[in-house]
């Protein structure tokens, strides 16, 4: 739901409906004519702005004193645990890849080894044991300087060092005494370099940390191109040894970051105690399996495009192709690089992770110049941003369209990765007052206004910062945020919450093993405002783990109950204050792991003042013409008292609906529930319509409505799809199924080859339609970035090519560019073309497609 004009009010400020405006009672309606009377109203502030106001000036400077709506804290809190949320605090550290693996460089009997990541090409090039200790003989890393690689990751902006102690080939880069396969008894440089460099960081006053692969090919573990072994009990014994000896040897451990195998839980656990007993501050992450982890890694170089609730981590590497040194690695474009590289850290902030930058040294112990240089870049651009990133929080904004939001006090900073062409950049949902904005570093503001509760500044026509700009923008108060879809009660203080008003954080859990990493839902938030101080209760439709204990909080109250009753009962009655965004969140009471999923799926979400007897209804957004459709009826009783009486669906004329239905003696807090089908006449014209829930039997029935879209019916679904190929089990009639879910292992969601060039998808609707339009919807479980800069085509007659550029010139083709990422859906008006054929097809000459569901909405062919 959009949210009106921000009236000005000392430090803070927030937004106020209009008095005479009740939105509740039809929340799709009603948010569409909000929006048009503050179009209005933002219209003339726009034009009070033009004609009296200079650079930098405020149109809210004139609003009337009114009471306002107080937002949410915008700034992402860290952790409850301390230890935590200190390792969150060091925010950008250097990973380092460097082992015996280095001194091939990525060569192996003089030619090139291509294939997986050069730090395993022991593997790739299937190097026999021998072979590879003769590598070992020659080891002699006499440039290896720890006091320059503390240097350059100071200057790079970095806090801490993660270094590998011993990758999957099993050779320890520092003193074991569980065998002499390691660097001081099997080279002849003989010394410990993981000491020197753990006390040359605390030294420069960096905190350390170690990498340990729990795959172990000099123990025993086979090649495998996953890395998923399992771990006999017969490495148990080395693993530990190892383990003990890096937590007890080298002074005070800031990260231990294990990677790779599948261990048991109760391997994952063993290993995990030896950390916590002898270096109890030190932050684990999530590939010792089994989610026994403090933090979770995401996959490499992964920005999230979801909220990550939790602790979390991105490691990336100089270069996508390999994280170990390669001698024939491509390096150029030192600019580009950095600009990646900029973007990359400041994106996984901004979305509330730690980001750890890797660098592969040469075997000779040296830092390959290209890649101190690029670190160089990345220190003097935080050096002309102090405080944009480092010390900063990440935001509840999120991604936007032009880059990513940071906070640091009152500084909120605005981090433009794309210019926009109109020089218009726009900030949704923000709630408290600015006194100045402009480009960081720069002497002079910036044009800003506000319209409705986005904040809009006209930016220059060049970026003063060449690698990555930076808006800076000086609030007048604790940074506060009206969240996106924010749901106002009105009157009757009543409100039905649909699925896209509530949201969802995420997380990750695992089964033990790199493949089994799952994306999860931990956490569902509504968000609601009320004019006046209420008692309200809530009632869920949806269903939920009968077993599982969840708690409710609505503003700083909250109730614990059981799954069971979640979903039958309603809970309350909580007090909400007047004028405020309060949230209204459902999480499981005490999860095993911080990943734990809810198992809860809200359908409809009703919040009602205590001791009302609401009737309602779960209606979807769009009814197609000519098909009939099952929508539940609800009454809740919020009253003290049992309650009788009658529900019956109200439609419009033409249109046919159930019979009435009885509901008796309704318990306090209970819900009464029908089924009633809706038929909509093949004849209905498209448009919006109201679908009203009445009852009868109570004085005091608050009845609440739904506005919905009709439209045309789905011609796809059902027909015969194709793809240019099929990976992971992922065919192309799940893109025609009629489920839009989203997750892959739901079994929802196509996948071609990875790479793919210019990846297509494609459906016959068995005869030509005049297409009104398609909806395109996106995966929900990961890479949902995957599927942008895309083509949606039609034609009469079929593709024949795999050739994006064939395909768009052919005959009678509709082709239509969607330069941004797919949402749920992204809707493209082909505005009557005719077509039998749909295609999907991306640009990308690398990217797999993966669609979960595309919706061709079409009149009947003639």
């Amino acid at each position: 739901m959009s949210t009106p004009f921000l009236t000005h009010h000392g430090s803070s400020s927030g937004w106020t409906p209009p008095k005479d405006r009740v939105y509740h009672r039809s929340p799709r309606g009603g948010s569409s004519e909000m929006r048009r009377a503050l179009a209005l109203v933002a219209a003339m502030v726009t034009f009070a702005c033009l004609a009296g106001f200079g650079p930098g000036a405020m149109a809210r400077d004139s609003a009337p004193e009114e009471p306002t709506v107080r937002g949410v804290s915008g700034a992402v809190e860290l952790s409850e645990d301390a230890d935590v949320a200190a390792w969150q605090r060091l925010q950008y550290g250097m990973f380092i890849h460097w082992g015996l693996f280095s001194e091939l460089g990525g060569v192996w009997q003089g030619e090139p080894v291509t294939r997986g990541y050069s730090e395993q090409i022991q593997m790739w090039a299937n190097i026999s044991e021998e072979d590879y200790l003769g590598v070992a003989e020659r080891f002699r890393p006499d440039r290896f300087d720890p006091a320059e690689i503390c240097s350059l990751a100071k200057q790079a902006g970095m806090r801490y060092i993660v270094i590998t102690s011993k990758h999957h080939d099993g050779f320890s880069m520092f003193d074991t005494d569980s065998t002499t396969y390691d660097i001081v008894d099997s080279t002849p440089y003989g010394k410990d370099p993981m000491r020197a460099l753990a006390d040359e960081c605390r030294s420069q006053g960096l905190k350390f940390g170690f990498y340990f692969s729990l795959v172990d090919w000099h123990q025993g573990h086979a090649f495998a191109g996953n890395n998923s072994n399992p771990i006999p009990a017969s490495m148990e014994p080395v693993i530990k040894q190892q383990i003990r000896e890096l937590m007890t040897n080298y002074g005070d451990i800031a990260e231990v970051w294990f990677d790779m195998a599948a261990p048991t839980a109760d391997q994952s656990e063993a290993f995990a105690s030896i950390v916590r007993e002898h270096q109890p501050h030190a932050a684990i992450n999530s590939r010792v399996w089994n989610n026994r982890g403090h933090f979770r890694t995401l996959g490499d170089n992964e920005v999230p495009d979801v909220p990550l609730d939790g602790a979390w981590q991105t490691p990336s590497s100089i270069y996508h192709e390999t994280w170990g040194y390669r001698s024939w690695q491509k390096r150029d474009d030192l600019p580009g690089k950095v600009r990646d590289l900029v973007t990359g850290l400041t994106s996984v902030r901004a979305r509330g992770g730690n980001y750890l930058l890797n660098i592969g040294p040469r075997g000779d112990g040296s830092v390959v110049e290209f890649e101190a240089d690029v670190l160089g870049g990345i220190g003097d651009w935080l050096d002309r941003h102090p405080g944009a990133v480092l010390d900063a929080s990440a935001t509840r904004f999120g991604g936007q369209p032009w880059g990513e939001v940071t906070v640091n006090g009152r500084e909120l900073f605005l981090h433009v990765t794309n210019w926009p062409a109109d020089r218009q950049l726009r900030l949704p949902g923000l709630a408290t007052n600015v006194t100045d904005v402009r480009e960081d570093g720069a002497a002079s503001g910036l044009d800003w206004r506000f319209d409705g509760d986005d904040l809009v500044v006209t930016l220059p026509e060049q970026p003063q910062d060449e690698v990555l700009p930076v808006i800076q923008v000086d609030l007048a108060g604790k940074l506060r945020v009206i969240p996106r879809n924010t749901v106002a009660l009105g009157s009757d203080t009543s409100a039905v919450i649909q699925p896209a008003d509530i949201e969802s954080g995420h997380s990750y859990a695992d089964q033990g093993y790199y493949d089994s990493n799952r994306r999860t839902t931990v956490r569902q938030t509504a968000h609601i405002t009320t004019g006046k101080s209420s008692e309200v209760s809530i009632a869920v439709t949806g269903q939920a783990r009968p077993d599982a204990s969840y708690r409710v909080t609505v503003g700083d109250k909250s109730r614990v109950v059981r799954g069971s009753d979640l979903t039958t009962n309603a809970i309350g009655p909580f007090r909400v204050r007047p004028r405020a965004v309060t949230p209204v969140t459902v999480r499981l009471d005490q999860p095993t792991h911080p990943g734990e999923d809810l198992g809860l799926r809200i359908d409809t979400m009703l919040v009602g003042q205590a001791g009302q007897v609401v009737s309602w209804l779960e209606a979807p957004d769009q009814l197609e013409q000519g098909a009939s459709t099952d929508i539940p009826v609800h009454v809740t009783n919020l009253g003290t008292r049992p309650v009788s009486g009658t529900t019956v669906l109200r439609t419009p004329e033409g249109w046919q609906a159930g019979d009435a239905a009885d509901y008796t003696d309704l318990a306090p807090g209970g819900t009464f529930t029908t089924t009633m089908t809706v038929t909509v006449p093949a004849t209905t014209p498209l448009g919006n319509y109201t679908l009203t829930a009445d009852a009868t039997g109570e004085k005091h029935i608050v009845e609440l409505d739904a506005s919905l879209t009709v439209v045309p019916p789905n011609v796809a679904v059902g027909k015969t799809a194709t793809q240019i190929s099929t990976a992971h089990e992922g065919v192309p009639a799940r893109a025609v199924d009629g489920n839009t879910n989203g997750a892959y292992f739901d079994g929802s969601v196509t996948h071609t080859a990875e790479p793919s060039h210019q990846a297509w998808w494609q459906v016959d609707l068995g005869e030509s339609h005049p297409i009104d339009s398609i909806e395109v919807w996106n995966r929900t479980d990961c890479c949902s970035e995957r599927l942008s800069d895309y083509w949606v085509l039609a034609s009469d007659t079929p593709f024949t090519t795999d050739s994006l550029d064939e395909a768009k010139a052919a005959p009678g083709v509709t082709a239509l560019h969607q330069a941004g990422t797919a949402g749920r859906p992204t809707t493209v008006d082909l505005g009557g073309a005719k077509g039998r054929y749909v295609r999907i097809q991306l640009a990308s000459t690398t990217n797999p497609l993966a669609l979960a569901e595309v919706i061709v909405r079409a009149q009947p062919a003639a």
